[in-house]
């Protein structure tokens, strides 16, 4: 992906990805249903349909595990989990989909593994979501030794054209 970057860009670091997993009422799988969701993008949005070839092609060689469930029931049991290294969550224009109850059991399982983190076990939420304003908001929170720190990131629009990056600890 290559958006339009606006604001001062974060430094670059590495990042080790030790495992991921997904989870969807009724996921579809990248490598049997790329053409159903390459049609769920108009024809003459060119960039869109080439960053969703360029997904689909980067899921036949590390295919993702996306688990067929709630996202609150799911987000409990995968917290609950013993983890030797610290975890993100993150969602993108998800959040607004969710019942009210799924949406509170989320945040509800987030307060609580938040509490336990811990500084060499850090838990880190990474939103993406509409709240209104132009394009999606970005924030993070960060938990570890007891502490929450909170952060707005920014904008970044819905598919990807930009990002206004304008971090502020809050």
């Amino acid at each position: 992906m290559t958006p339009e970057w606006r604001g001062t860009a974060p430094a670059y670091a590495p990042l080790a990805i030790g495992a991921a997993r997904g989870v969807d009422l009724n996921p579809l799988s990248p490598i049997k249903d790329g053409l159903r969701l390459l049609s769920y993008i108009w024809a003459d949005q060119r960039a869109r349909l080439e960053r969703m070839q360029a997904a689909l092609a980067l899921a036949e060689t590390c295919p993702p595990q996306v688990d067929r469930a709630d996202a609150g029931d799911w987000l409990v049991t995968r917290l609950n989990e013993a983890s030797p290294n610290g975890r993100l969550v993150y969602h993108t224009v998800a959040a607004q989909y969710f019942p009210a109850a799924t949406r509170d059991k989320i945040e509800s399982a987030l307060l609580a593994a938040g509490a336990k983190a811990s500084f060499d076990r850090p838990l880190a939420h990474l939103s993406m979501e509409a709240d209104g304003g132009d394009g999606a908001a970005l924030a993070l929170r960060l938990w570890a030794g007891g502490m929450m720190r909170e952060w707005r990131l920014g904008r970044a629009d819905f598919h990807a054209r930009w990002i206004d990056w304008q971090p502020k600890e809050i």
